[in-house]
């Protein structure tokens, strides 16, 4: 129940890397599949330990409307989606780095003005 924020970047270029590199990220095999327990679980603490942060809010918000939701939960999954997550894992790898960060962080304005251009 755990996210690797050792990895710094995310780069794929067709559904199987996007999927590999979502096994890395949430430490799964490959081979053996998705776990999606222990997905909901990491999402979970990820969740827990960023939803007071006003952008993290901003964004869970605007990425829940593209799914016609208010629902930041579902707008954290959103963020993991194809398109959002070379995105948005950099935020969440400043946050860890940092404890916090602010709109002036490279990563949030990046996935900023993908989410809101």
């Amino acid at each position: 129940m755990s996210y690797n924020y050792e990895i710094k970047q995310i780069y794929y270029n067709d559904d199987e890397e996007y999927q590999r590199t979502i096994c890395q990220l949430f430490f799964m095999d490959f081979e053996t599949g998705f776990d999606n327990e222990m997905i909901d679980q990491t999402l979970d603490k990820i969740y827990l330990k960023t939803k007071a942060h006003p952008l993290f809010q901003n964004v869970y918000m605007k990425a829940a409307s593209f799914m016609l939701s208010e629902n930041p939960e579902i707008g954290l999954a959103v963020l993991f989606a194809y398109d959002n997550l070379p995105f948005f894992h950099p935020v969440l790898v400043a946050f860890k780095e940092n404890g916090s960060i602010d709109d002036s962080c490279s990563a949030y304005v990046n996935l900023h003005k993908k989410l809101f251009s």
